[in-house]
């Protein structure tokens, strides 16, 4: 492991001896890939010939599932996954309709109210009715839910902050302006500016 960058030598170790692709790790100069069999390579980017797409794809996920579940068990909840979500939706979008939600979150409408009656016994949503639906209902953040969700976005914040100090400035620069990118292809304009 003494050939590797000094930027993934912990990773690396961290990764050997897992049956699948594992790590597709980029850098400026260098790409590491990991499998079983081969164990450890390092070797220059051609930087005419990307990464097939599908290939891609699996490693951009993978990376973000990993990086979501480690930021979410930061700040651990009470609250299950859906509705630390829907809460995380109303707190951002609210006041939000029933119907809205289901549509933001990809439920059943009917899964939606149960959830919203969940997050409304626990205090952290409250309902009130839709001017301009009388049969309708607005779903709002309260104090708590927005307290709540507000620590948990700072714990997890910190806790990635603190990885990307330790990261090469050249990683860093990448991440960067990668950032427009995966927002673009989550299908949102950043909203955020911290």
């Amino acid at each position: 492991m003494g050939s590797l960058p000094l930027g993934y030598r912990s990773a690396a170790s961290n990764i050997i001896g897992r049956p699948q692709l594992i790590s597709l790790a980029l850098s400026v100069d260098s790409i590491l890939v990991v499998t079983e069999r081969e164990g450890l390579q390092t070797g220059p980017v051609d930087k005419e010939a990307p990464v097939p797409a599908a290939m891609l794809a699996g490693q951009v996920r993978r990376a973000i599932v990993l990086l979501w579940r480690q930021a979410r068990r930061q700040a651990p909840s009470e609250l299950t996954i859906a509705q630390l979500s829907a809460l995380a939706t109303v707190v951002r979008s609210g006041p939000i309709g029933v119907g809205q939600l289901a549509e933001a979150e990809a439920l059943p409408s009917p899964a939606m109210t149960r959830l919203a009656d969940k997050l409304e016994e626990a205090g952290l949503i409250t309902r009130r009715p839709n001017p301009a639906d009388r049969r309708g209902v607005l779903l709002t953040a309260t104090a708590t839910g927005r307290k709540l969700m507000a620590r948990r976005e700072e714990a997890s914040n910190t806790w990635l902050a603190e990885r990307l100090e330790a990261l090469p400035s050249g990683d860093r620069l990448v991440l960067e302006r990668a950032v427009p990118v995966l927002w673009s292809l989550a299908g949102e304009k950043e909203t955020e500016k911290d």
